[in-house]
């Protein structure tokens, strides 16, 4: 359905909006949080192919937005992880919440590892952001644990209130 990605979107932007305060929390410490990786498992997890790619195209748009990287940067990452996750997502329990934590938790490393190699280039001293990168890591696979049970269930109850159902979809009934 067409409405689904957009509805996902507004789901993803909540998210957003609770990483910038948390990061607005931390910022005093020189650590930040990335959550992006709770919406890819959502994504790649729950919906279709279709519905998860253009909802994380929107959604990678939306993080790229506000961040100083390449426009772009977090919407490419986030569909590789989406095709990545999804080819796999067959031989998983997807519908359980411990198999959406895990992978949320996977996904966050993963795409928080790739910007920091691909952005290494622009610090001075690439090496001594290792310590900075190590907490930032820990720190986001902290928040990621509290937070994964709570957003799927929310985007699923917010999905069930705007008429799209989960499990036609996962089945593949239209």
């Amino acid at each position: 359905m067409i409405r689904t990605p957009f509805i996902v979107l507004f789901i993803n932007a909540l998210l957003w909006m609770i990483q910038a305060q948390l990061n607005h929390y931390v910022s005093p410490w020189n650590v930040s949080i990335f959550l992006g990786g709770v919406a890819v498992a959502f994504c790649s997890l729950r919906l279709s192919y279709r519905d998860g790619l253009r909802a994380l195209l929107l959604t990678g748009l939306w993080f790229d937005a506000a961040t100083p990287v390449p426009f772009g940067l977090h919407a490419f990452l986030f569909l590789i992880c989406h095709a990545l996750v999804y080819t796999f997502r067959s031989r998983l329990a997807r519908e359980e919440t411990m198999v959406g934590i895990v992978i949320a938790v996977v996904a966050n490393l993963g795409i928080m590892t790739a910007m920091a190699l691909g952005l290494m280039h622009r610090s001075p001293a690439p090496f001594q952001q290792l310590p900075r990168l190590i907490a930032d890591s820990l720190l986001s696979f902290c928040v990621v644990m509290l937070i994964a049970a709570w957003y799927f269930r929310f985007a699923e109850q917010t999905l069930e209130i705007a008429g799209v159902s989960l499990r036609r979809e996962q089945r593949g009934v239209v």
